[in-house]
């Protein structure tokens, strides 16, 4: 019974032995899906007592990377090869119950790959970031076949410096590593960028200036359109080039190694050569509005009419609107306008011209029903004639120069006004009539002596004194309204004759000429006071005064007898000369009178 006992308690401890061990036992790993793989690659752990929160390592001690599960269960895990350092190593399954006996892994390092390269170009010297997966393991980086300067590295990001010798231009980068090489395209150059171009409005043929940065190696686009490499010259901050005949107005671009782009902010303006086709008008005078048409007008910044400056209002692009200036005389001018893109003349004959002056007319006297020449400067475009406000005809005319028009029948003396659009000019005209006489000044006079005669239309009038047959001298002044006259030898009293070319009248007043009396006797030769003394002579009726004593007495009393003049011997008379008075002056007898008591 004893022994009984003693097997039973042995059988309960072995079970317990046996219950202990199960629950408290470490994980075993038994199995690898595949004894080597690329990190990041799924993996198959099998084995027991894996638990409920198993930990997976690959490496030794500390150096050891725990691996990223996916799924488990107490006899599987799922896992990726986690990054580690490629080659021989050792995965191990760890729960709280303990770790597992290790088994060999050889871990094989995958092709590395980028991301991005940030940025994808920049000069010697500047700093680059590469951003991928499995980038550790660097052998190397090299553009083309220049080595970089590593600056910072890990798995997913790399910091590196391009390196100061590179030629500008396209390179590949080439990151090795143990796991392979990955390549990508770098351009060495710096990222350009247009500042300023120069000028912002110019013609097709011009040249453009473009500043900026990062220019070197540049290619010039207007709009699309390049710029031919042999007209350019280019430098890293500025680029010359000149501008395409065909280019139309857009941006600018320059573009370094086919990839990089820099574009203005700034549009360029091309302004093509205007040209003007025809004008609305082919003459004109100042402050004319003249349409002009052509092509290309829109940016037209001057224009010139006859070499002069003038305003203008730009229409469209085919018409123009310009202001004729004042210019310094008459005749055909050029009008031209110009721009950024040319200059353009009209071909179309423009004549200007300034208002009528320095009028001269031929006769300036003229006759009614007759014709005269109206000749000055500027008689282009005359479009009426006045005569003292009378339109006349004009008959002919010799453009510029000279009209000749006619006399109405019932025109008077005035203005000659000649009008043109651009103004008026006036010239005197005297319309001839007969004569007019109002004064003769004096009445009376000598022959030989002035007189003046006023009145109308006495310019080269014929005078003729009454009796005589010849023209009346003249006598200093022949005007219109007043003529100075010598009066004639043979005047006789009575009214002048005045004929001019208009016809002939006779004066309403009477003249009459002085003349010295002439005395050829007197009787008797001796006589007393009171005894009448008969006087024979000429002009005698003319006597205003008689007097004895050689002119010294007292007036005599007379009187007038057929041709002789009767004068009494007056109180106080003594013997001596008599002596007789009249407007032309004193004539005395040659013979005394011989007074008796």
């Amino acid at each position: 019974m004893n022994s009984t006992i003693s097997l039973s308690f042995a059988f309960l401890v072995l079970i317990g032995l046996s219950g202990c061990r199960v629950q408290n036992s470490p994980p075993e790993l038994t199995g690898l899906s595949a004894k080597q793989a690329f990190i990041g690659d799924n993996l198959t752990l099998t084995g027991y007592q894996f638990g409920p929160d198993p930990t997976v390592t690959f490496g030794i001690a500390t150096s050891a990377v725990t691996a990223p599960i996916s799924s488990h269960d107490d006899n599987t895990i799922q896992l990726k090869v986690p990054l580690i350092a490629p080659g021989p190593t050792q995965i191990r399954v760890r729960t709280d119950e303990g770790t597992s006996d290790p088994l060999p892994f050889d871990a094989k390092q995958p092709v590395p790959a980028l991301a991005a390269v940030e940025p994808s170009n920049g000069l010697p010297g500047s700093i680059v970031v590469l951003t991928g997966t499995y980038l550790n393991q660097i052998k190397r980086i090299r553009f083309d076949d220049v080595l970089a300067e590593i600056k910072d590295s890990s798995a997913q990001k790399l910091t590196i410096v391009v390196p100061s010798k590179l030629p500008h231009g396209p390179v590949a980068l080439a990151v090795e590593t143990t796991g392979g090489t990955v390549t990508s395209k770098f351009i060495v150059a710096g990222t350009p960028k247009i500042t300023t171009i120069s000028p912002l409005k110019a013609k097709p043929g011009t040249e453009l200036v473009i500043q900026g940065q990062n220019l070197i190696d540049g290619i010039v686009s207007i709009n699309g359109l390049p710029t031919d490499k042999a007209l350019t010259t280019v430098k890293d901050t500025e680029i010359r080039t000149t501008i395409p005949a065909t280019a139309t107005s857009g941006l600018v671009t320059v573009t370094v190694f086919e990839t990089l782009v820099a574009t203005s902010t700034d549009t360029l303006k091309l302004i093509q050569p205007p040209f003007i086709t025809n004008l609305l008008a082919l003459d004109g005078i100042a402050g004319d509005k003249l349409l002009v048409n052509g092509r290309n007008l829109r940016d037209i910044t001057g224009m010139t009419v006859g070499n002069v400056s003038a305003t203008f209002r730009i229409v469209s692009d085919t018409q123009l609107e310009v202001t004729i200036p004042a210019l310094p005389s008459s005749g055909s001018v050029q009008i031209s306008a110009s721009s950024i893109g040319g200059n353009t003349t009209a071909t179309d004959p423009f004549f200007f011209y300034l208002p009528p002056s320095t009028l001269v007319v031929t006769p300036t006297r003229q006759l009614r029903g007759r014709t005269l020449t109206v000749s000055g400067k500027n008689l282009y475009r005359i479009t009426t004639v006045t005569i003292s406000g009378l339109t006349v005809p004009i008959t002919s005319r010799n453009e510029g120069v000279d009209l000749l028009i006619g006399i109405p029948d019932n025109a008077v003396s005035g203005s000659i006004v000649v009008t043109s659009r651009a103004g008026t000019a006036s010239v005197p005209l005297v319309v001839v009539q007969p004569p007019v006489v109002t004064d003769i000044l004096p009445a009376k006079a000598r022959p030989g002596e002035r007189i003046v005669v006023r009145g109308d239309f006495l310019l080269n009038a014929q005078f003729f004194f009454s009796g005589s047959t010849t023209q009346a001298a003249d006598g200093g002044k022949n005007e219109d309204t007043e003529r100075w006259l010598l009066v004639s030898t043979d005047a006789q009293s009575g009214p002048l004759r005045v004929v001019n070319a208009a016809g002939e009248i006779m004066t309403p007043m009477f003249f009459a000429p002085i003349r010295l009396v002439t005395i050829t006797d007197f009787l008797p030769k001796t006589a007393k006071i009171g005894d009448e003394i008969t006087i024979t002579g000429q002009n005698l009726s003319t006597v205003t005064a008689v007097r004895f004593n050689g002119g010294t007495s007292a007036p005599a009393t007379f009187r007038l007898s057929g041709s002789s003049l009767i004068a009494t011997v007056p109180a106080g008379a003594v013997t001596g000369q008599i002596c007789l008075t009249n407007d032309a002056g004193t004539l005395c007898t040659s013979a005394n009178l011989t007074v008796s008591k």
